[in-house]
């Protein structure tokens, strides 16, 4: 090629490269895919795939603070788009002018966060952060007030039949209890295969228009494992989805369920409850707001729920003979030929009893089956014998399903059957890369777009993939298991297990330096070169949490010890940040008994550390919380002060870990004196480590501690010092240096000196203005407001209340009522500052 169009091609790529993580890419993206078109489409798909594939790499890496990996990406990105486009030139010379044209519309101006492309300009707030400018807008971990408020999923109703009587007497009885002025709880009670479900869905989706709040949903049946949900993590997972701050969620099952009805009391919302076991699942679920709509469909007869939440029940019964009937034609697609088959349909509608799940199986045959299908179906449906099998599930999804799968060229069909090993049905495009490292990026992508245009998966919109059915899931897995020999379904479950594990302890480098047991090596090779997006690490990790914990599982399960206690330990600044008690505990709970398999005795040590500090976060003591968290803390204890007195560091770095925990503990059932002692010999275990931060935190805790016990001058020197030590760390803290700074300011105010507090919350303001996330200000703001108020500074207390209660209602906290209530009385009414004490190592 010419030396000008090496130059224009070089010059597109840079560009390309340049615009990720800002919103001009997408345009671009497209714009140099169309030219790419002129190659053939198949050119234009191959490349996108493989770009969307380097851009999440690039994204992941910058979020990550990696900046070697991100440059390498970046680096591959443009070698990528020179390849191609310099090919297409070389295949077709006359489109030169295009690329011409394509470079002007670019303009190559990426300034500023700003490109041109075309007559749009687009502009981005991220652009600067990953192209060393300012910093970025910093992004939630948890959506505000603004996230789109959650739906519950309705099925397609396409062949929905009869129940129109039942669907009647639902809404008069959501009328009569609208009328009433209460929330409407509706039971929905039926044999399986029934249909509660279907009209659940069925009555939301002719309401829809008129049910406009959130809408939650939760299946309450039992797991793979027999196990039933915990009430309480499905509030959790609400939370999340409605956008609740982490810091706002109570620990304490019942107070987790009155926070969630003081949620819901701020307007109607939709509750849809499946699959109910017990009564008692569902009453710590239940909303009281007037207006509220709860549907719970169940396979058992509960007069709880009649009785005690006021559930209106239906019974459903099986469908009469027409509906039946026109079930089963419309499923089976059977349309003009059913004048033929007459008596068997009869025959086929008699032998299903009414019940829609075996008229759709039956109906489901006759669509993928041969001509004489209808006629063999019908005598197996009457006879008692072969009834059953006739019905078999497994054996209908196989013969709608195996169609398919035959059909899929080679590459897709061993795609199919890693998707099936795979324990969940979502998945990002790196999991499939890492699945098949023998596959090049063409060819993976090519079996992606066959079997999404098989509609058995289908793209979602953070790029990734979902299988389109649960039972498409299972019918993967079977094909795996019956046609992928056990060494290779072994690699493949290896690689899986490899590929998160490597995702989570990348994550946990990036979101924290805490010491971590770290047998393989692998953290020193993650730490941060560049800046980290938090929030972006979070999001990440939140995308694929379900695979993570099903991994974690899975790896278990299957003996991969080493790897199930080391993914797990990898979760713990994602569970601690997010708040997610339930599955922390859950998970480590089998990382605990994989540790002991391996007897690994730190591995140990660490997993009972993890433990209790779980425990020590939620802090519920209806459930035994601190009793538990000592125990768990006193059990790692044992493990690392060996009788031979030959300590590694790991051991004295979890001593120093487990009796800060300890301290924790006695600091919140009311004993800092004891505190103090523990705090005191974790800090001596330090003697000649280098662990800054955590002396840092020691002085942090020993401040607070102090201050309870009316020690003001040692508060005030401890407190300042862990400031001073936040703000001088390698790595500056700026969040637990304005969180000491706030400390210090209780203390000042406990002191009476108003003074001294309200110049260090300035200090504090100032710190977290730059760096902080909305709810941390506003909790400083609403404690400085109530503090100038004190001192008779109205003006400048109200402008406080006012800024906190915005920022409150921004992060989507209720605590935005504590700033209305001070507004509304004129004075200050409590010490709140919102900040945490859980935060060991």
């Amino acid at each position: 090629m010419e030396v000008e169009l090496v130059q224009l091609v070089a010059s597109v790529a840079t560009t390309v490269a340049g615009t990720i993580g800002n919103d001009a890419y997408i345009a671009l993206k497209a714009r140099v895919g169309a030219f790419l078109r002129r190659g053939g489409r198949e050119r234009e798909d191959a490349f996108l795939g493989e770009l969307e594939e380097l851009r999440s790499d690039l994204a992941l890496a910058r979020d990550r603070g990696d900046e070697a990996g991100a440059a390498d990406s970046a680096v591959a990105i443009e070698r990528l788009v020179s390849s191609e486009l310099g090919r297409l030139l070389t295949e077709q010379p006359s489109l030169v002018g295009e690329l011409r044209d394509l470079h002007t519309e670019s303009g190559n101006v990426v300034t500023n966060g700003t490109l041109v492309v075309g007559g749009h300009t687009h502009v981005s707030n991220v652009y600067n952060h990953y192209h060393d400018g300012g910093p970025s807008a910093r992004r939630q971990a948890v959506p505000g007030a603004s996230t789109p408020l959650p739906r519950i999923a309705l099925w397609p109703t396409d062949h929905y039949q009869n129940n129109a009587d039942l669907l009647l007497r639902m809404d008069d009885v959501w009328a009569e209890r609208q009328a009433a002025g209460v929330s409407t709880t509706m039971y929905l009670l039926g044999v399986p295969g029934i249909g509660t479900s279907a009209v659940a869905r069925e009555w939301l989706r002719r309401h829809q228009d008129e049910l406009t709040g959130p809408q939650l949903h939760a299946s309450l049946g039992r797991d793979a494992w027999g196990n039933l949900p915990e009430p309480s993590a499905i509030l959790e997972r609400w939370f999340r989805e409605l956008g609740v701050p982490a810091e706002d969620v109570p620990a304490d099952p019942g107070e987790r369920s009155q926070y969630f009805r003081r949620l819901a009391a701020r307007g109607p919302i939709v509750v849809l409850l499946e699959d109910v076991v017990v009564a008692s699942q569902v009453e710590p679920l239940l909303p009281d707001t007037p207006g509220s709509v709860v549907l719970i469909t169940s396979h058992s007869r509960l007069p709880q729920l009649v009785r005690t939440v006021r559930a209106e029940p239906f019974a459903m019964d099986p469908l009469d003979p027409i509906h039946s009937r026109k079930l089963l034609v419309s499923v089976g697609r059977i349309g003009g030929d059913a004048a033929a088959y007459e008596k068997e349909l009869d025959l086929i509608t008699d032998g299903c009893r009414g019940l829609p799940l075996a008229l759709c199986i039956a109906g489901a045959q006759l669509a993928v089956g041969h001509a004489g299908r209808v006629r063999e179906l019908a005598a197996e449906l009457s006879d008692r014998m072969t009834r059953l099998e006739a019905l078999n599930m497994d054996d209908e999804i196989s013969a709608a399903l195996d169609p398919s799968y035959r059909g899929l060229a080679p590459d897709a069909a061993h795609l199919y059957r890693c998707i099936g090993l795979h324990p969940a049905e979502e998945l990002e495009a790196d999991l499939v890369r890492a699945m098949l490292p023998d596959m090049d990026t063409a060819a993976r992508n090519k079996a992606l777009r066959q079997l999404t245009a098989a509609n058995l998966i289908e793209p979602t919109e953070s790029g990734g993939y979902r299988v389109c059915h649960h039972l498409i899931h299972d019918h993967a897995l079977a094909c795996a298991l019956a046609d992928e020999p056990a060494e290779v379904r072994e690699t493949v479950l290896d690689r899986i297990i490899a590929h998160y594990l490597e995702f989570v302890e990348r994550a946990e480098a990036a979101l924290s330096s805490r010491y971590r047991h770290d047998s393989a090596g692998t953290y020193a090779a993650y730490v941060p070169t560049g800046t980290v997006d938090a929030p972006a690490v979070i999001a990440s990790l939140e995308r694929r949490r379900e695979s993570l914990e099903n991994v974690v599982r899975l790896a278990h399960e299957k003996g991969r010890h080493d790897q199930t206690w080391r993914l797990t330990q990898g979760l713990h600044s994602f569970y601690l940040k997010c708040g997610l008690h339930s599955p922390w505990i859950t998970t480590h709970e089998l990382a605990l008994k994989s540790a002991q398999e391996c007897r690994d005795q730190l591995a140990i040590a660490r997993m009972y550390f993890e433990l209790g500090f779980a425990h020590l976060e939620r802090w519920s003591t209806r459930q035994g919380d601190p009793e538990i968290a000592r125990g768990y803390f006193e059990r790692a204890l044992e493990l690392v002060r060996p009788a031979d007195g030959n300590v590694t560091e790991g051991q004295r770095r979890t001593e120093s870990s487990v009796l800060e925990g300890l301290g924790l503990v006695e600091r919140k059932l009311g004993n800092p004196a004891v505190a103090l002692e523990y705090y005191a010999l974790g800090l001596d275990v330090l003697d000649g480590i280098d662990h800054k931060r955590g002396r840092a935190l020691f002085a942090l805790h020993r401040g607070v501690a102090h201050t309870d016990l009316r020690r003001h001058d040692e508060a005030a020197r401890e407190l300042l010092a862990a400031r001073e030590q936040f703000a001088e760390l390698p790595v500056p803290d700026p969040y637990n240096e304005a969180r000491a700074l706030t400390r210090y300011a209780e203390d000042r105010h406990v002191a009476d000196r108003l003074d001294e507090a309200v110049r260090a919350l300035d200090d504090a303001i100032a710190i977290m203005t730059e760096n902080g996330p909305p709810y941390q200000r506003a909790g400083i703001l609403l404690l400085r407001g109530d503090l100038l108020s004190k001192q008779g500074d109205h003006g400048r207390a109200t402008l406080d209340w006012v800024t906190a209660r915005d920022l409150f209602r921004k992060a989507n906290s209720l605590r935005a009522q504590e700033a209305d209530q001070r507004l509304a009385s004129g004075s200050g009414a409590g010490d709140e500052d919102g900040s945490q004490d859980g935060d060991v190592e």
